[in-house]
Order: C-alpha cells, then sequence, then structure tokens
C-alpha cells in the first residue's frame, strides 16, 4: 500500500508541472500577442504622424479622346505613401453624390490613366521618383488622372485618403 500512495504523489506532481507548464505558456503567448500588437500599433501611429500630403494643380480637361481630371498629390511629409491599393481619391460637388475611386495598379504607370466609369484613379508619373519607384517618398510630386471623368461642376471637392489614414483635400 505504500508503493500506492508514492505513485499517486507522483502521479499528482507529474500532473501539476503539466498544468502549470501549460498555463505559464499560455500566459507567456498572451503577453508576447499584445506586446507585439501594441508595437504595430505604435509603429502605425508614428507613420501617420509623420505623413502629410498636400493637393494641387487641380482641373478638369476637355481631352482628345476623352476628359479627364487631374491633379498633382505632393509628399510633404517624412514618411514615405507605397501601399497605392489603399489609398482613395474621393470627389463630391453639391450637385452629384461622392464619388469613391480606387487604384487602378493595371493601368499605372503605363499608360498611366484611371477610369472614372470604372472608378479608377491611376498616376502619370512621380516626380522625382529616384529613391523608391512606384511609392510617393517625401518630396515626391504624383500627377494623378481619372479619364471618363463628367464635368467638374463647381464647388467641387477633391480628396484624398492614403493607407494609414492621412487625408488631404482641395476645393475648386
Amino acid at each position: 500500500m505504500a508503493g500506492a500512495d508514492v505513485i499517486e504523489a507522483a502521479i499528482g506532481i507529474t500532473l501539476l508541472l503539466i498544468v502549470s507548464y501549460v498555463v505559464i505558456g499560455s500566459i507567456m503567448t498572451a503577453a508576447d500577442t499584445v506586446s507585439n500588437t501594441q508595437k504595430d500599433v505604435t509603429q502605425q501611429n508614428e507613420a501617420r504622424v509623420k505623413t502629410d500630403i498636400v493637393i494641387s494643380n487641380v482641373s478638369w480637361i476637355s481631352g482628345n479622346p476623352t476628359d479627364y481630371l487631374r491633379f498633382n498629390i505632393t509628399n510633404t511629409g517624412s514618411e514615405g505613401i507605397g501601399n497605392l491599393n489603399a489609398t482613395d481619391v474621393f470627389v463630391a460637388n453639391s450637385t452629384d453624390t461622392p464619388k469613391r475611386y480606387t487604384f487602378d495598379s493595371a493601368s499605372s504607370p503605363v499608360p498611366g490613366y484611371g477610369r472614372a466609369d470604372l472608378g479608377t484613379w491611376a498616376y502619370n508619373s512621380t516626380w522625382p521618383d529616384t529613391t523608391r519607384p512606384g511609392m510617393l517618398d517625401p518630396g515626391e510630386m504624383m500627377l494623378i488622372k481619372i479619364y471618363n471623368f463628367p464635368k467638374v461642376h463647381p464647388n467641387t471637392l477633391v480628396g484624398v485618403t492614403t493607407s494609414n489614414g492621412v487625408s488631404a483635400f482641395f476645393a475648386l
């Protein structure tokens, strides 16, 4: 009988060690996940603070074969803007509902046109694009075009929202 008590105690201690290992491992994993998430949020907030864009030279061009809206975006911040697929262009005026245009990666940068009828925008070029091609680095300017764009009405508002949530607006 004395041997059974020793075996029971050994099994109890072993189960206690296994449960402790699982609980401590779960706590460590949860703490690591929370820590990594907090780091990611901090990095996103830092990038947002360092990002700044300006819209300029907004004009509607009556072109051949199609009309288009064109404008420049200049990165005046210290953070590069690279995820153009998550950058949206908004156009609103007093006579129509606001329209959202997404990036058309199939047509940029060559031939370089988005289509209003497809709800897309594209860029023709970036000046000067020396650091990282395809990104809007600090100090660079990007020419945006939206082809098949209907005539711009008075009080038109053009807005751009970057992938990290920074926005700029230009009122005609």
